[in-house]
């Protein structure tokens, strides 16, 4: 193994697969874990690995740093309302927060971006090891009809979903009938779904985007199949999703039970 890759990694099995792609891509894996989120299979099968409490910037840089990690990236979920729970922090987070201008996703994660950077870490696009799982700008569930009103509802639904990411309040929302049912803040795109079909009950349209000119580096849009099976619980119409900066994972799967399902599933941009 030859250059060696810092992995910042919270929740879900985008850390893992990140880590599984970059060995096999020749990198040595220097994977620093959010405690009690990463999966264990990660502890296993990273070259070096550690557990770091959110407050505790410092450590990660220091571990970094004696491992002679020059590039990293941030991947996996931590969930946004994490920084009212912050009970222990060391003196470069709290540094790093006189940094940051508001508590928005894009001004906290550009801010800890810039910061590693002054400290000689450059962190990577999060998509880096992921490339397989982007979507493409197609339907992929062709063989479902899409009517008139759907199509209005998908256009509708893109459209209003843009003009919240403008606004940094959250990435998905859900519309019915042209009109907008709910909109995701810090309870994340399934909740979302959820409190969506309590409103207005089966045919929701759920679209999901990135923020306009968003960084790579970080929070990319996700879905699998828990939000396929909350998609299908509600009897979801569509579930439309930015096509190059979304990843979708177990996509044979997620494009069978759409069908199934009779949920329309596109990328779109």
């Amino acid at each position: 193994m030859t250059e060696p890759v810092g992995i910042i990694a919270g929740e879900s099995v985008l850390p893992l697969l990140s880590c599984r792609e970059a060995q096999r891509q020749g990198k040595k894996t220097i994977v620093a874990a959010v405690k009690g989120l990463a999966l264990p299979e990660l502890a296993r099968e990273a070259d070096v690995w550690a557990e770091f409490s959110i407050g505790q910037l410092g450590g990660v840089i220091r571990f970094f740093k004696w491992n002679g990690v020059r590039r990293a990236l941030m991947i996996g979920r931590v969930k946004h309302a994490a920084i009212f729970s912050i009970w222990t922090m060391d003196g470069k987070f709290l540094r790093f927060l006189t940094k940051v201008k508001d508590k928005t996703t894009t001004s906290l994660l550009a801010t800890l971006a810039d910061f590693f950077s002054n400290e000689g870490i450059e962190i990577m696009d999060s998509t880096f090891f992921l490339k397989e799982y982007l979507l493409e700008a197609k339907n992929y569930t062709p063989q479902i009809r899409v009517k008139d009103a759907l199509a209005w509802d998908i256009e509708f639904a893109w459209e209003k979903a843009w003009g919240i990411a403008a606004l940094d309040i959250g990435q998905t929302i859900c519309v019915k009938n042209r009109a907008v049912v709910a909109v995701e803040a810090m309870e994340g795109t399934d909740r979302t779904i959820t409190r969506a079909a309590e409103i207005a009950g089966p045919g929701l349209v759920v679209a999901k985007v990135s923020r306009p000119g968003h960084d790579m580096r970080f929070d990319v849009p996700v879905v699998g199949l828990k939000t396929m099976g909350i998609l299908e619980e509600c009897r979801a119409a569509a579930f439309v999703l930015e096509a190059k900066k979304t990843l979708m994972l177990d996509q044979a799967d997620m494009i069978e039970r759409a069908g199934k399902k009779n949920i329309v599933l596109m990328g779109k941009t």
